[in-house]
């Protein structure tokens, strides 16, 4: 998919790359004077600060050669998912952004990990008109964000209508729910198709919209029973769908709508790989493809600089020290394979006890999959741990009844000895797992009034420290239905910096040294 950058000045008009565009079209037929309507968007970036520049640049060449009106579009997920993220809760990538200065975003679900309030504040520090039209304050009848935006270019008016999961209210829940566990906000799964509906008639009728462009972050998981796909099939009105969520590259796939119409969809993958362009032609065809970043030569210096400010004032923030220890804390082999997929580590055990000790559970788990590297010797810093835990996980509390936690963990255990990403890492608790007969036994809980172990009665609850990874298919979804006993605005590895460094006085001393001994092998 080379291509020299001339190319994309060089079809300005039409704004096709032979290579990657799809030329799947939809449109109006007769044609006018006016300039055609380019959108380049990116969405599922997760904190990945290298396209940013060129993701601008091709918007300025785009620009500079006058052909066509321009708009940049950001289909949501940028504030986490990478070290620069965490270190900021956000507000670096946010930082950047506004130097691409975009004219449009609606939100990822991601947006919501350090709950809507922080979101808002970094929302209003962006300045970017946001569209959402499934957002709402519980019990209010507008929506947080405006359901729609009209932008006038020449004579035509194009409506752009946003649409947000609504899995995200499980998957972020802390940033639905109060510590009380009353509702704060709603994305109206359950009314989701005639909310965007809705939208796209007001445009059409009131604002008398041209054209509508769906701008989702539903994505083609069909969680809930909600997918892209599934939206397109169930509205009319639209034109185009501009998707993400599912990391899909998708160049341009026809989907038919309520009335039997062909609407074209796409989706520029994660990670700003790709970038996509869909251009609305003076005829209003509509021709969609998607462009690989290290392919844009031109770099917007601005937002590089930029970048390059930020990058240094997260390094400063990375190197700073939490801990330290003269021995390392372990969760891989030399190879870089998740040991803690199927055994207890020195590194897990650290991590379950700064889990259970921070939040005042009875008891802590995490899944195996929830590490990444190992931390050396010596000086831990944030950016080590960022390391070690790098996911956006939120830490709650649930209560979890003994029979429960005995069921998750003979089914977590029945890989054992081979690797499963759900292999249970814990605090507060003992067992022995059996590879022959695929189950546990000598399941025992800290009794902490006497600091003894008491085996576990199947019967009674108990106060579990687990990240929001157990209600998105964490642990085989066993635990998704307990109760919040106490919902946190803190990541996992918030949780372990806090412990490090405050309740552990900024030193391991022989804690953790040698393996606990809280899951036996058989």
């Amino acid at each position: 998919m080379k291509h020299a950058f001339i190319t994309y000045l060089l079809t300005m008009a039409g704004l096709v790359l032979a290579s990657c565009s799809t030329n799947a079209e939809h449109g109006h037929s007769g044609t006018t004077d006016e300039k055609s309507i380019a959108i380049v968007f990116e969405g599922d970036t997760h904190c990945e600060t290298g396209g940013y520049s060129r993701f601008a640049g091709l918007r300025d060449a785009m620009r500079q050669a006058d052909t066509t009106h321009v708009v940049t579009v950001s289909l949501g997920d940028f504030m986490v998912g990478g070290a620069l993220g965490a270190i900021s809760k956000g507000s670096y990538i946010t930082d950047i952004m506004r130097n691409v200065n975009y004219d449009i975003i609606t939100l990822g679900n991601h947006e919501f990990d350090y709950g809507g309030d922080h979101m808002e504040k970094l929302l209003k520090k962006l300045g970017v008109p946001v569209t959402c039209a499934n957002y709402y304050h519980c019990g209010e009848d507008k929506p947080v964000f405006a359901p729609y935006i009209v932008k006038q270019y020449g004579s035509k008016r194009v409506a752009f209508v946003g649409a947000l999961a609504p899995e995200t209210m499980e998957l972020q829940q802390h940033a639905f729910y109060d510590e009380h566990g009353q509702q704060l906000y709603d994305l109206h799964a359950n009314d989701l198709y005639r909310l965007v509906q809705q939208a796209v008639d007001k445009a059409r009728n009131e604002e008398h919209a041209d054209n509508v462009v769906l701008l989702s972050h539903i994505g083609e998981k069909e969680a809930m029973g909600v997918s892209s796909h599934k939206l397109i099939a169930a509205t009319r009105g639209i034109d185009a769908v501009i998707d993400s969520h599912s990391h899909t590259s998708i160049e341009g796939e026809r989907v038919k709508n309520a009335d039997g119409k062909d609407i074209i969809i796409t989706q520029a993958g994660a990670h700003m790989e790709h970038v996509g362009k869909m251009v609305i032609g003076t005829d209003g065809t509509i021709t969609t493809s998607l462009i690989a970043i290290d392919d844009i030569t031109n770099k917007n210096e601005r937002v590089a600089a930029t970048v390059d400010s930020v990058m240094r004032m997260a390094q400063t923030v990375s190197e700073s020290v939490v801990c330290t220890s003269d021995y390392e804390l372990i969760v891989a082999d030399a190879n870089g394979t998740l040991l803690v997929e199927h055994e207890e580590t020195n590194g897990a055990d650290m991590v379950t006890d700064a889990l259970r000790i921070e939040t005042k559970a009875e008891i802590g788990l995490q899944t195996g999959n929830g590490f990444v590297k190992n931390i050396a010797a010596g000086k831990i810093t944030y950016g080590d741990v960022v390391a070690m835990l790098p996911y956006e996980n939120i830490m709650s509390v649930i209560s979890v009844t003994g029979q429960q936690l005995l069921d998750v963990l003979n089914k977590c255990t029945q890989q054992t000895p081979k690797n499963d990403h759900q292999f249970p890492q814990v605090s507060g608790m003992r067992l022995k797992v059996h590879t022959d007969t695929h189950s546990v036994s000598d399941v025992e809980v800290l009794d902490t009034a006497s600091n003894s172990y008491k085996p576990i009665e199947l019967q009674r609850t108990y106060s579990v420290a687990i990240s929001s990874y157990y209600k998105g298919g964490g642990f085989y979804n066993m635990l998704k239905d307990c109760p919040v006993v106490r919902a946190t605005m803190l990541t996992v590895r918030d949780v372990v910096i806090n412990y490090l460094s405050k309740t552990l006085g900024g030193s391991l001393g022989e804690s953790y040294r040698k393996v606990q001994e809280r899951i036996t092998i058989l």
